[in-house]
């Protein structure tokens, strides 16, 4: 089973959304973007825990734009697809199937709306298949406990759902278990148990004692006071239950409430795990909101990678990027607000975008920069000695990148066509920022290609690029506001005053004669041209770029200076970020 289609109309920040999610799915956005909403929404719908949450919604819930344009409802709608792979879900819901190529679906959607007295009434419907002239029908019970929604709130209260009473997980696990087959052992066991604690002296004095005291409030004096291990009853056997937790074999066996937070939703969300995968003919559906909650990262990623492993759908929110590094881009899904707080949803259209992009989206998204996902705008820069170095520039220039929700994502050899095909605006619509080093245009068309690629430029400036001379591709790429860097990030910083910090760190690296060598055999000399040539192009200079890029951001206060390059691109990732007009 799975979930073909989402679509929200009016819901509170909801206005108009339609998302299509995968089998794991992650919405990812800022807080009061509407993710929690999202999940609300699909909860009306699915969660056995319905008829409560339908007692909450109010006229308060129709989305304040839609009001003023004189609409007076909200509706929630999701198609729930691959019913062929399930006939007893295609039994259930019979006539009201669609289908497209082999694949069976239905669509159920609620809506909020004045019914004929006046008074707004929530219903819940199977749509009619489309061609088909037969009205929906209500969404019966027997067919909301075929599909369950299972939530799990951000705001978890573990110990409250590991009890074996209520109406917690564990409750809920235990509901089907039967101990006949090994009741009469517990209960001698637990009898047994009994009679041994009240031979104790001090157990029988202290129930005596309450017992006399007690004795002539009670009609007949007939109370008789006991203590025991456990209770002796065969029909509160299960709700004595608790969960018991052995981190190692030599450990003690405790309680999970004396167990870590973290822990405790490790297992609270592997008891919902549990739950689905011996729902036998039930399809549940999970959510959770922020599964990484009291997990350190390590423990995100691998919680991460178990919940992709679930036979069904699974629906996350979450505001971590370790979570979002393990998953699958096109299960990704960006919610921004506008000005008039109403969201907006983004994600990948798998019809749009090469194999390649995606493998190599994946690949910089497990490299440490799934970050950027959660951007507001991205700066794309040459390598690492730039990822390392703009934030203490920014900071020097008295912008607050963090602030502001920019990213720096390094281009790494200058293949980074893939960034910007998925940030554009029929993806993930990430505004860009893009710098790069004029020295890579003197040898190769390799940067305007990535352009082409890009969607940025026509075949026609491609080629001319090909054709023509560095000057040509810079111009080129200055026409789409790319920020030139000249010739690169080392000569660049090494022009403006940090020539003595770099040659200061080839010296404690014990390069300086490597230095020397270089510069007398390709004829340079010690000046920012030739330390740059130098780290750039030499293979012990190299190995020293990043330690130079680590001593530059140590100095830049020191300094006090930065590339005018670099302050344009913060300069233009700051007015994307926030949507304003740019700034000279």
């Amino acid at each position: 089973m799975k979930i073909r289609k989402i679509k929200v109309k009016n819901f509170r920040n909801l206005r108009k959304i339609e998302v299509y999610p995968t089998q794991t799915t992650i919405f990812v956005g800022e807080n009061n973007t509407g993710k929690s909403n999202l999940l609300y929404a699909l909860r009306l719908l699915l969660d056995p825990d319905a008829k409560r949450l339908e007692s909450e919604i109010s006229e308060d819930d129709i989305n304040d734009a839609a009001k003023s344009e004189g609409e007076n409802s909200f509706s929630i709608a999701i198609e729930i697809g691959d019913l062929q792979k399930h006939q007893e879900l295609e039994a259930i819901f019979r006539d009201r199937i669609s289908q497209e190529g082999e694949e069976t679906y239905i669509t159920i959607e609620g809506k909020y709306e004045p019914d004929e007295e006046g008074p707004h009434t929530w219903n819940v419907q199977v749509l009619t298949p489309e061609g088909r002239h037969n009205d929906p029908i209500p969404f019966s019970p027997r067919m909301a406990r075929s599909i369950p929604l299972y939530f799990l709130d951000a705001i978890r209260d573990a110990q409250k759902e590991m009890r074996a009473t209520g109406r917690g997980a564990l409750s809920q696990l235990l509901n089907d278990i039967e101990l006949g087959d090994v009741e009469e052992d517990i209960i001698t066991n637990i009898r047994n148990a009994n009679k041994a604690l009240s031979r104790n002296e001090g157990i029988n004095d202290l129930v005596k004692c309450i017992t006399t005291l007690l004795s002539p409030h009670i009609p007949g004096s007939q109370g008789d006071v006991s203590m025991t291990v456990a209770t002796e009853d065969p029909t509160q056997l299960v709700k004595g239950l608790r969960l018991n937790l052995k981190r190692q074999s030599d450990y003690r066996a405790y309680d999970m409430s004396r167990h870590g937070t973290g822990l405790q939703n490790l297992v609270l969300i592997a008891m919902f795990r549990h739950r689905i995968s011996t729902a036998g003919g039930i399809q549940p559906i999970l959510a959770i909101e922020e599964p990484e909650a009291h997990l350190h990262p390590q423990a995100q990623r691998c919680l991460q990678k178990d919940l992709e492993k679930i036979d069904g759908p699974v629906l996350l929110t979450t505001h971590s990027p370790a979570i979002v590094e393990c998953s699958d881009p096109l299960g990704l899904i960006r919610l921004t607000s506008t000005d008039q707080n109403q969201a907006t949803t983004h994600q990948i259209d798998s019809s749009k975008i090469n194999e390649n992009d995606l493998k190599l989206l994946a690949r910089m998204m497990r490299s440490g920069r799934a970050d950027a996902f959660f951007a507001r705008a991205i700066i794309v820069v040459e390598g690492a000695s730039e990822v390392i170095a703009l934030p203490a520039f920014a900071e020097q220039k008295g912008y607050n990148l963090d602030r502001d929700g920019i990213s720096v994502v390094p281009a790494n050899g200058n293949s980074f066509s893939y960034i910007l095909h998925s940030c554009n605006s029929e993806h993930f619509s990430i505004p860009v920022a893009v710098t790069f080093d004029t020295d890579a245009l003197q040898s190769n068309n390799g940067l305007v290609n990535e352009a082409y690629k890009a969607g940025l430029i026509n075949e026609e400036d491609r080629d001319s690029g090909k054709n023509g001379s560095a000057e040509t591709r810079q111009t080129t790429l200055e026409k789409i506001d790319w920020i030139p860097v000249e010739s690169n990030f080392e000569e660049e910083i090494a022009r403006i005053g940090y020539l003595s910090v770099i040659l200061r760190v080839i010296d404690d690296e014990g390069a300086t004669s490597s230095l020397d060598n270089y510069l007398t055999n390709q004829s340079f000399t010690k000046d920012a041209q030739g330390v740059a040539q130098f780290l750039n192009n030499n293979p012990r200079g190299k190995r020293l770029k990043v330690p130079v890029a680590r001593a530059v951001a140590n100095e830049v206060e020191t300094v006090g200076r930065i590339p005018d390059c670099f302050d344009k691109a913060f300069k233009k990732a700051i007015y994307l970020a926030r949507g304003d007009e740019p700034t000279t």
